[in-house]
């Protein structure tokens, strides 16, 4: 049996769960293609998702399908369209194989589409492209084609076309019903095989469908089929040009690692905690054993009966656990205490280092909500919820403040923590208290280069701070940075830099300070007890410094991206709501079927609630898509 781990991708509401509930149905592994609207697809089971109409959790299905070049197990991965929760769309990467794109006729590249295609690329994932759809908006799909290959960088193939009877006709089933300009097309990546095609004019040999196979592996071809997931028309051939891509090449691993790559962590009433793992190769589980005995020196006994081992790899179908494990077939890994099973990246052995920690790190939310048990003596409980959360989501991330003992939900998004707070809410009678969404802010430096002199008197002027001279100056970036261009003693050093460091704490408008850098140039350090001179330089470095914070900051936050597609009868009274919300429109032009498609710009925290308010205009159906991002080069100036 061959394995194919296929992704499908999308830019929201294109039509993803639609196709992936078509493809089961074709493959016989459902009776009925469910229905989002009524909340029966297999895909979308979490009540948030039946509610919402939108994916928010990758789901995993099997499925076997026949072709006439052979049998195979699709492992189809369904992911969420929704920004919020692309951490799940790029933690799958490693482990995909081959990825269905999935392109709504008539709405050109949407921005999420975009995103994930960008990120294909830079994986080297081979892609084939689907325009949904058409049998809403038949041949419009023209400007779909202009822009896959302003993205692509190369020119995208369309395989299919209108054939006399009305219906879609696609080349893999019968190339000979295809313009021969097709088959240069799809021969024009490979000078090798366009030269074969040309020596080989009796045609015995189709070298268009090799070129067809190894192409989109090569990153030089990309196919476009089209069709509706909705009637299915054109989602077996889909399946099976799918199938006759080559897919991506998968490294070897060595005897000492774990080949074994994290694609998602759940949590099953009978299983208890799992990921789902991806093996890059054929290995039996007894070396995993015994790599993890290498590694950790745990002292396991050298066993074939899995019984007695502590790792427990399971097969997905039949739920048993296994003693050797298939290059790309999916299985579940159940949590150990010695190892992590972090999305995205391979199993590994723990030690001291806080893999976790440093995951989080890498992309740190700037939304955040504080939550208060309302009980004292419930916080244990809703520690362990929280934990649960943050288990099958790492995009969830939980401090407690020990100044306050308040809990902080740090989200990736809006609606990513409505969602969260909504599910550790589930299937429990005890309440909670939370704030509204907190979104990050600063202070940063504006423009500057300021030479200060800083010192201060005490005991009726009988002591002194010393006299430091220094320059305060914006930096590049959102850093603070402190350098001497004087030698002094580590005492009198470790004392300016806390003091200054301090002193950034809370600037003019209350947040923290950052772009700014001290360069101390001279002190003149004055005679008496060290300790006393320390304290009063303390203090001549916090008046000092914060003395020119009120005219010398500005508040800054995170800048949201939001693209809109909307009725045209509504764009007046949404242009008004982003007027309100102090949005800068970037570009307004006409999409399909009377939509308009508008992208604007806005201050993070002002479009807090704007996709619920963007259902209530347009009467649930306006559709918004936001990216939010808080760095130096992409940041909203706030209102002071």
């Amino acid at each position: 049996m061959k394995y194919r781990t296929v992704g499908i991708f999308a830019h929201i509401d294109s039509g993803k769960t639609t196709l992936t509930e078509r493809i089961l149905f074709e493959a016989g592994k459902i009776s009925a293609v469910g229905s989002i609207e009524d909340g029966t697809t297999e895909s979308d089971s979490l009540q948030e998702e039946i509610e919402r109409g939108i994916s928010i959790r990758t789901t995993f299905h099997s499925i076997p399908w026949k072709t006439t070049f052979g049998e195979f197990q699709i492992q189809l991965v369904d992911t969420p369209g929704h920004i919020d929760f692309r951490n799940q769309v790029t933690d799958l990467l490693a482990a995909m194989e081959i990825a269905i794109v999935v392109l709504e006729a008539g709405a050109g590249v949407q921005s999420q589409a975009r995103l994930v295609m960008e990120e294909l690329l830079k994986a080297e994932i081979p892609m084939v492209f689907f325009i949904n759809k058409l049998d809403r908006f038949d041949e419009e799909y023209l400007d779909t084609l202009v822009s896959l290959e302003e993205i692509l960088q190369g020119a995208p193939v369309s395989l299919f076309q209108k054939g006399e009877s009305g219906k879609l006709e696609y080349y893999l089933k019968n190339p000979s019903r295809f313009p021969k300009s097709v088959k240069e097309e799809v021969l024009s990546w490979s000078d090798e095989l366009l030269l074969s095609s040309w020596n080989d004019p009796s045609g015995q040999t189709d070298y268009s469908l090799i070129a067809l196979r190894t192409g989109p592996g090569q990153g030089k071809l990309y196919p476009v089929y089209g069709g509706s997931a909705k009637t299915g028309e054109g989602v077996r051939e889909l399946l099976d040009l799918v199938l006759w891509t080559e897919p991506k090449a998968k490294k070897e691993s060595s005897l000492d690692e774990f080949p074994l790559l994290v694609l998602s962590r759940r949590t099953d009433p009978n299983l208890g905690r799992y990921a789902v793992v991806y093996p890059t190769e054929d290995r039996h589980v007894e070396t995993f054993y015994k790599t993890l005995q290498k590694q950790k020196n745990l002292g396991l006994k050298e066993t074939t009966e899995t019984s007695t081992h502590p790792l427990q790899i399971i097969d997905p179908d039949s739920e048993e656990k296994l003693t050797q494990v298939t290059q790309g077939k999916l299985v579940f890994l159940q949590e150990h205490p010695d190892l992590v099973l972090l999305p995205g990246s391979p199993v590994s052995v723990k030690t001291n280092f806080d893999l976790e920690g440093k995951h989080s790190e890498r992309s740190p939310s700037p939304f955040s909500i504080a939550i208060e048990p309302e009980l004292a003596s419930e916080k244990e409980f809703w520690l362990c919820r929280l934990e649960e959360l943050g288990w099958e989501d790492p995009g969830y991330r939980v401090i407690e403040k020990e100044e306050t003992g308040q809990l902080v939900l740090f989200g990736r998004g809006e609606l990513h923590l409505e969602i969260g707070i909504r599910r550790i809410l589930e299937r429990t009678e005890k309440k909670l208290q939370f704030s509204s969404i907190n979104i990050a802010k600063i202070e940063l430096l504006k423009k500057m280069s300021h030479k200060v002199a800083l010192e201060h008197r005490a005991f009726e002027d009988q002591k002194s701070s010393g006299a430091l001279i220094a320059v305060l100056e914006d930096t590049a970036d959102f850093s603070k940075q402190i350098a001497f261009e004087v030698s002094l003693p580590e005492e009198v050093k470790n004392s300016i830099e806390t003091s200054f460091l301090e002193a950034c704490l809370y600037g003019f408008y209350g947040e923290e300070v950052a772009g700014l850098r001290l360069r101390v140039i001279s002190y003149e350090m004055p005679k008496g007890e060290m300790q006393t001179t320390l304290t009063l330089l303390k203090v001549a470095i916090l008046a000092g410094v914060r003395e020119l914070f009120p005219s010398n900051t500005k508040l800054v936050g995170p800048l949201t991206e939001v693209d809109v597609m909307v009725d045209a009868d509504h764009l007046g009274v949404v242009l008004s709501d982003l007027s309100r919300r102090s949005a800068k429109v970037v570009s307004i032009f006409e999409a399909v079927a009377g939509k308009s498609h508008l992208k604007a710009n806005a201050p993070a925290q002002n479009l807090l609630g704007f996709s619920g308010a963007l259902r209530n205009m347009t009467k649930g159906i306006g559709i918004s898509w936001e990216r939010t991002a808080f760095t130096y080069e992409f940041h909203a100036v706030l209102k002071e």
